[in-house]
C-alpha cells in the first residue's frame, strides 16, 4: 500500500479558498482548482483499483497493477504540487489587492478621511438616540395607558 501523508485533504482546503476571488485570474485559478480535484479523485480511484489488483494476481497483472499504482502515485504529487502553486498564487492576489487598498487610503486626503469617520459615528449616534427615544416614548405610552385604565402610578 502506498501512504500518500495526508495528501487528500489538501485539495478540500485549497478549493473552498480558491472559490471565491472576482479577477479573471482568481476565476481560471479556481477553476484549475477544480479540474485538479476532479483529476486527483480519478487517480486516487486508480491507485487503489491497482492495489486491490495486487494481492492474489498472477505475476504479469502483478507488474501491471505495480506500474499503474506508481503511475497513479506520480500523478497525484503532481497535482498536489500544482494545487500548492495554485493555492500560493492566490494567496499572493490576496496580498497584492490588500497592498493596492492600503496604498489607495494612504493616498486619500485625511481630512476627508476624518471627515467619512465624523459622518458614520453621527450616524451611529443617530441610531442609538432614534432607539432610546422609541424605548422612552413607549415607556410613557405605556404609563399613560395604565393612568387612563385607573392603575396608579408607579
Amino acid at each position: 500500500m502506498v501512504e500518500d501523508a495526508g495528501i487528500e485533504a489538501l485539495p478540500d482546503v485549497i478549493e473552498v479558498k480558491a472559490a471565491g476571488g472576482g479577477s479573471d485570474l482568481e476565476r481560471l485559478l479556481g477553476e484549475f482548482t477544480t479540474e485538479m480535484r476532479a483529476q486527483f479523485e480519478m487517480f486516487r480511484r486508480l491507485r487503489e483499483a491497482a492495489e486491490s489488483l495486487l494481492d492474489g494476481a498472477d505475476e504479469g497483472l502483478a507488474k501491471l497493477a505495480r506500474a499503474d499504482a506508481k503511475a497513479a502515485t506520480d500523478a497525484i504529487a503532481l497535482i498536489v504540487r500544482t494545487l500548492e502553486k495554485i493555492d500560493a498564487l492566490l494567496r499572493q492576489l490576496e496580498r497584492d489587492r490588500l497592498e493596492a487598498e492600503e496604498r489607495a487610503l494612504d493616498a486619500r486626503d485625511p481630512e476627508l478621511l476624518r471627515a467619512e469617520v465624523e459622518a458614520l459615528i453621527a450616524a451611529r449616534v443617530e441610531q442609538a438616540v432614534a432607539a432610546r427615544l422609541d424605548q422612552a416614548v413607549a415607556a410613557h405610552v405605556a404609563a399613560v395607558s395604565g393612568l387612563a385604565e385607573g392603575q396608579r402610578p408607579p
